[in-house]
């Protein structure tokens, strides 16, 4: 399997992970430090396209996943799935859920990028699903009786 990566940002870093590390870490392609109000958004430029490839007959997806570093700060990056079709800019939209303004540095680490087997089951109608002791309660009902 491969990850294609076109560089489309003089600055970014190159793209890489440690080993035992479950993603790649995406870096905010900007040129000058970028402040985030509290309580708001903004979308980041990764600086990077890609493209995924494997010789395995196995659809993917890569997902782009917060960073734990900037969860305990207030910032998360928007959970997100990107097809193995799109070709374009990977874009990180960060929150910032503090009440402080946060500042994003060039090149700050802002994500991870995580390659992802997908599955897709034949879809099959039914009148009824297999009955289960949970049944149909929701929020909440785990654990209650």
């Amino acid at each position: 399997m491969q990850l294609k990566v076109k560089y489309l940002f003089p600055e970014t870093e190159e793209l890489r992970t440690r080993a035992g590390d479950s993603g790649y870490d995406l870096r905010a392609a900007i040129k000058e430090p970028l402040v985030i109000d509290p309580h708001g958004r903004t979308t980041v430029g990764t600086g990077i396209a890609v493209e995924v490839a494997t010789e395995m007959n196995i659809d993917l997806e890569l997902q782009v996943r917060p960073r734990s570093g900037h969860t305990v700060k207030g910032i998360v990056a928007q959970f997100g799935t990107i097809d193995a079709s799109y070709r374009g800019e990977i874009q990180i939209t960060l929150f910032n859920f503090s009440s402080q303004p946060v500042t994003i540095e060039p090149n700050e680490r802002i994500a991870q990028l995580v390659v992802c087997p997908i599955f897709k089951p034949e879809i099959v109608t039914a009148k009824e699903l297999t009955p289960t002791e949970r049944g149909t309660r929701g929020f909440g009902s785990t654990g209650k009786d």
